[in-house]
């Protein structure tokens, strides 16, 4: 496979994952997505500091990520060079900026220890 195609494949898979957890993320409660900013907060000693939304966001799409269960890219990648349209229709169309910026390898937040 060459290089491009590799990287709009995973840039796919980022998307894929990406939309597999904003599902799940939109589909908790305000109180849910507190506990688990606080739980991630907790984990990497951040007590006491102010939080931004955004890093609230990833802090809780991290704590999701545990739990939600994603295929790793080689797995996906299988699946989805078998049946590309059982995926297609998940995808947000983010995978477009992905490749074209040359990321995509992994999902949301993946190696993303962000800032406060």
């Amino acid at each position: 496979m060459d290089e491009h195609a590799d990287t709009i494949l995973r840039a796919k898979y980022a998307d894929f994952c990406s939309a597999q957890l904003t599902e799940v993320f939109l589909s908790l409660s305000d109180e849910r997505i507190y506990e688990l900013v606080q739980e991630e907060a907790r984990r990497r000693n951040l007590d006491g500091v102010t939080l931004g939304f955004r890093r609230m966001v990833q802090l809780a799409t991290t704590k999701l990520r545990e739990s939600v269960p994603l295929p790793d890219f080689e797995t996906w990648k299988k699946d989805y060079e078998s049946e590309p349209e059982r995926y297609d229709r998940y995808l947000l169309g983010l995978w477009r900026q992905l490749a074209a910026l040359g990321e995509g390898d992994g999902p949301a937040g993946e190696g993303d220890d962000g800032g406060t």
